[in-house]
């Protein structure tokens, strides 16, 4: 046994020699905390982080916990104690140091990962990412009290076989009841981790859904779409979607806009003009080409498309709008038609018999079998034509 040599005055009182021990032992253990403590400041001097400066406060508390109950521990050993009363007074010693042990590692591990984590969030405009450091550690802390809980049971002689089989099956249990919960958490993680997109973002999902992202959460994604309407879409949905991302891999946009002319016109004179047109908004990316395609040629029409590039999706629409005016009111500056669908009805009078198509008054819109709208519409383009 340890401390045989204390002298012999002291070795008579079995007491006044674990006091000794548990002093000596005691000191020693806090000259040993206090260099080391010296050492670790002097090291850690030259690092911009505070990091190594708060795990040092907060562990100077458990460490000293650590060396009251290690020398506590060598100084009862020089006591003799009834069998029953020995087993009491080792385990419960030995179940404090396990915590206190325990508490220290959490300081540790908890403090490094929280400080990893806000570095990590700082960078995101989503609050997903500090939910799930909160998440994160009080998984560790519910991951480090099972654990220490088994120690001490371990420690006491208690079976934890049985334990270990319950908390597995409440698990399983707790894992089934949750399972949409947790997939939706899941899913929310794998979009912040895979960039898919963020806050700000616009985005259209495979059903057509268009919004602007306006906040990402543990289990839903908050959409605001263009009519101000908040769409909450659960993120298992998400993550299992098809996702266009206008804003990736930057926010310009390519605008598409398609006519149709009648046939009879020169597709490149129209080519030239519609060119001129579009050119013209201001607020096109001048430094994308814009083209204009003549793209089919229909069974009434001959059709045109026209593709240019706006700087940012909030332009889209008013370029679109833009390039179908100028398009239109040039189509009519140049008396170039515009094909669209017509249907003649021929109604029979009163007598159940039906308009012969050669009279004269039924050509074209003309007819009493018309409503007076429809002849005054007809009578006044008659008159414009002279």
């Amino acid at each position: 046994m340890i401390f045989d040599n204390i002298p012999g005055f002291i070795g008579l009182n079995s007491y006044l020699k674990a006091v000794v021990v548990f002093v000596v032992l005691f000191v020693v253990l806090r000259l040993v905390l206090y260099v080391g403590e010296k050492v670790f400041i002097k090291l850690t001097s030259k690092t911009a982080s505070d990091l190594d400066d708060l795990i040092l406060a907060k562990s100077s508390r458990p460490l000293n916990l650590t060396s009251m109950f290690v020398s506590l521990i060598f100084a009862l050993r020089e006591l003799s104690f009834g069998a029953g009363v020995e087993g009491v007074v080792y385990n419960s010693l030995y179940s404090l140091l396990a915590v206190t042990l325990g508490y220290l590692v959490f300081v540790v591990v908890n403090l490094s990962l929280g400080r990893v984590w806000r570095k990590l969030s700082e960078k995101t405009e989503s609050d997903i990412d500090d939910t799930l450091g909160q998440l994160v550690q009080e998984a560790l802390r519910i991951i480090l009290i099972v654990v220490i809980a088994i120690i001490v049971l371990n420690i006491w002689g208690v079976e934890i076989g049985p334990f270990l089989a319950g908390l597995g099956i409440a698990g399983l249990a707790v894992a089934l009841a949750l399972q949409p919960i947790l997939g939706n958490v899941f899913s929310g993680i794998a979009i912040i981790m895979d960039g898919t997109f963020k806050v700000g973002d616009i985005i259209k999902m495979d059903n057509g859904m268009t919004g602007e992202v306006f906040k990402i959460g543990l289990r839903t994604t908050r959409i605001k779409s263009f009519d101000n309407d908040m769409i909450i879409v659960p993120n298992s949905v998400l993550a299992g979607a098809t996702v266009q991302n206008f804003l990736q891999p930057d926010h310009s946009v390519r605008v598409t806009v398609e006519f149709g002319v009648e046939y009879g016109v020169d597709p490149e004179y129209v080519k030239k003009f519609v060119l001129e047109e579009v050119e013209s908004i201001g607020f096109i990316d001048k430094d994308q080409d814009v083209a204009v395609l003549f793209s089919e040629m229909a069974d009434n029409s001959l059709n045109f498309k026209v593709r240019f590039w706006v700087d940012e999706i909030g332009k889209k629409w008013p370029a679109h709008q833009e390039a179908m005016s100028k398009i239109y009111r040039r189509l009519y500056k140049e008396e170039i038609g515009i094909p669209y669908p017509q249907r003649t009805v021929w109604m029979r009078d009163d007598k159940g018999k039906s308009p012969d198509p050669s009279d004269k008054k039924f050509d074209g819109v003309r007819g009493k079998y018309f409503s007076d709208f429809g002849r005054e519409y007809v009578e006044e383009k008659d008159g414009e034509r002279g």
